[in-house]
């Protein structure tokens, strides 16, 4: 299991871990983000406007539905569409979003990622 850390080596490993997942079939790609920077790698180029949209909002509403309803912390949200999905959640300093069809078993990429 990665270390909490937002170090050079943490950005690189977790890049690493989302490019395996990106080979995975189903998967349409994926949005790393940091405070300072951003990393997408998206199938369909013409829709990433969309999909950052998606990402930034997606885990965002989760945390203010979860402080609305006293829930706690949220540690990843799940927003799936007719055809496909997206998994958004907090790794380290980090807001990843997992893009996939809608058949694809999001648990396992989430276990893959999500540090305690």
């Amino acid at each position: 299991m990665r270390e909490k850390s937002t170090s050079h080596e943490a950005v690189e490993s977790l890049r690493l871990d989302l490019d395996k997942i990106k080979r995975e079939e189903g998967i349409i790609g994926y949005i790393l983000r940091s405070a300072k920077s951003a990393s997408i790698d998206i199938k369909d180029p013409s829709k990433i406007i969309d999909y950052a949209t998606l990402s930034s909002t997606a885990l965002k509403s989760g945390e203010n539905i979860s402080e609305v309803f006293g829930l706690g912390d949220v540690s990843s949200v799940v927003v799936e569409g007719n055809e496909a999905k997206v998994l958004a959640m907090s790794v380290g300093g980090f807001r990843v979003s997992i893009f996939m069809r809608r058949d694809v078993d999001h648990n396992r990429f989430y276990e893959d990622l999500h540090l305690e």
